[in-house]
């Protein structure tokens, strides 16, 4: 399953993730993956007995970017409760740096973290 993060907001105690799905019984697993087809990064939400993928595009890149220099936390809100991301700063940076000038992310989403997170 996944969840598509559509907005970000920034407020007093971190940036909020927004995300129209529910939440209710969902835990960070503290990883993360890349979507090279979709040019995206994804974080990991465990569920009883499956994965649950939260698609962050780019048009949610410029949090992260944020993020990734202030070191606030990170929340996702769903439509029935908010979970905190977990691990997401330590995860981003790691794949950041792994994807700048690796083909094995495909070449779209090398040139584009590339780009966006120099």
């Amino acid at each position: 399953m996944k969840i598509y993060v559509h907005t970000a907001e920034k407020k007093e105690n971190g940036w909020y993730f927004l995300c129209e799905a529910s939440l209710q019984g969902l835990q960070p697993r503290q990883h993360m993956l890349v979507d090279s087809d979709e040019c995206a990064f994804i974080y990991i939400l465990e569920a009883e007995d499956a994965f649950v993928y939260v698609v962050m595009p780019k048009n949610v890149w410029g949090a992260l970017k944020e993020v990734l220099v202030t070191k606030e936390p990170v929340f996702l809100v769903g439509s029935d409760t908010t979970i905190a991301l977990d691990g997401i700063h330590e995860e981003i940076a790691y794949l950041i740096e792994n994807i700048k000038g690796n083909a094995n992310y495909g070449e779209e989403m090398e040139q584009a973290v590339t780009a966006f997170f120099a």
